[in-house]
């Protein structure tokens, strides 16, 4: 698997998912109900899964899980993550920022 291939991965098992509900939040306006923007997500089975367990299997099938932009990626996941449970629309939207920053990072060959 490419780059572009695992990024498509990443964007649809895990980014859009955690950016859904505070997406949502900001486009309703209103405040947030507590645990409201954490994102419940499943494995590839249906089964309930953690963002950061998602995040492992991802990372692990990237072409070069060892790469330096995929660490700085995953403080990234981490911040929002931790956005989410302090019910912090702005912070958890901030990944939107960090995945762009990885897509681009890896189009330009920084590998």
């Amino acid at each position: 698997m490419g780059w572009n291939e695992w990024l498509r991965c990443l964007r649809h098992d895990l980014v859009k998912r955690v950016l859904w509900p505070a997406r949502d939040r900001r486009d309703m306006g209103g405040p947030v109900q507590p645990g409201e923007l954490v994102a419940r997500l499943v494995d590839d089975e249906g089964n309930p899964a953690s963002a950061e367990a998602i995040w492992a299997g991802l990372r692990a099938e990237a072409p070069a899980p060892a790469h330096a932009a995929l660490a700085t990626f995953e403080t990234a996941l981490k911040s929002a993550l931790r956005a989410a449970e302090q019910d912090d629309v702005q912070g958890v939207l901030a990944l939107e920022a960090a995945f762009e920053a990885l897509a681009a990072n890896l189009a330009r060959g920084d590998h």
